[in-house]
């Protein structure tokens, strides 16, 4: 039976960007084909990870926004307008390419928005995940348009004619970070393989086997610790076979995912290079809430009783994030307390 071609060594394999905009064709909308099951994952996935957080840029392809109006998505994506909580929402001209350590660019860009969208800011990964760690894969656009078939001497899925955001999981592949580069420059990043059916062990299908398709790129992978989800990765190739068809997906392809964790002081330095936000405090029945922008960075809200202050005290109720705020609920006191943000 024709099953399917899997190449262990990247040299057999083509890298296609996936979110490239040619000058003659319409723009790919992002995708993940999951299985045959594509039109099934059209919402939210239940697992909660931040399905809202991506948004499409420019009608095209993906982005993903990690707080403080800021979004990173694929530098051959580019800036523009993203719609996110079903809302546009224009960028207000400032841009930052990302850089390697030689100071070379990447196919990585983060922009800023003209208003911040009400959406909780992202925790970036500290570390790149490790061999068979699970992750989600958000995009939109093209989807598996058949079910499992033949495709020349391979098995896998007709992408369909129209796209939709999706989401689907897989697991990173052994052997750490490579370098890819789609004519953007240099990426570091990991990657995660398309499996067949009946695979076993540690490389068997996850529950919604994803591999991207064009137009996915600057749609996000994202892993969890714990009770929290984090970014791992922005989407940004598609790695095909020797004579595969276009056209499709099939068993043995790669997604490579630009490594968040590789960028990530880049990242936070963006985030942190901004004022201080401004706090406000409501009375709300026996409390004090107080509030202030969610700009993606941790800040440590401390509160004195006196002006000017010697000793300011950490406040200890907890911080909750919501419609890209950030609330403390803390006891009315009777005298007089001042309010501040630290960052660590």
């Amino acid at each position: 039976m024709l099953f399917r071609c899997k190449l262990s060594c990247l040299a057999h394999l083509s890298l296609w960007a996936i979110g490239l905009v040619l000058s003659c064709l319409a723009p790919f909308g992002a995708s993940a084909v999951v299985d045959a099951n594509s039109f099934s994952n059209t919402n939210a996935p239940p697992d909660g990870s931040p399905w809202a957080n991506v948004g499409q840029i420019g009608g095209g392809a993906s982005g993903v926004y990690i707080g403080g109006g800021w979004v990173l998505t694929a530098s051959h994506v580019g800036v523009g307008t993203i719609v996110l909580a079903g809302s546009p929402f224009p960028p207000d001209g400032k841009s930052l390419r990302l850089t390697n350590n030689d100071g070379t660019t990447t196919d990585l860009i983060l922009f800023h928005l003209n208003s911040n969208p009400p959406l909780p800011s992202l925790p970036l990964v500290t570390n790149t995940p490790t061999a068979f760690t699970p992750v989600d894969l958000v995009g939109f656009g093209l989807l598996a348009g058949s079910g499992q078939t033949n495709v020349g001497v391979y098995t896998g899925f007709y992408w369909s004619g129209s796209g939709a955001k999706s989401w689907g999981n897989n697991k990173v592949d052994l052997g750490g970070t490579t370098t890819v580069n789609i004519g953007y420059g240099n990426l570091t990043a990991f990657s995660t393989d398309f499996t067949a059916p009946g695979t076993v062990g540690l490389t068997a299908q996850t529950s919604d086997e994803a591999q991207v398709a064009p137009g996915d790129s600057g749609g996000g992978a994202f892993v969890k610790a714990g009770v929290s989800w984090q970014l791992a990765g922005v989407l940004d190739a598609q790695g095909t076979q020797v004579n595969q068809p276009g056209g499709t997906s099939v068993y043995g392809d790669k997604t490579y995912v630009a490594d968040v964790a590789t960028y990530r002081l880049q990242i936070q330095s963006v985030l942190a290079a901004g004022p201080l936000p401004a706090l406000s405090v409501n009375h709300t029945g026996n409390e004090a809430v107080v509030s202030w922008v969610d700009t993606g960075l941790n800040y440590t809200l401390q509160a004195s009783t006196s002006l000017p202050a010697t000793n300011w005290a950490t406040v200890s109720q907890t911080q909750v994030r919501s419609n890209g705020q950030i609330y403390v609920a803390v006891p009315d006191s009777s005298s007089l307390r001042w309010f501040r943000l630290h960052s660590p």
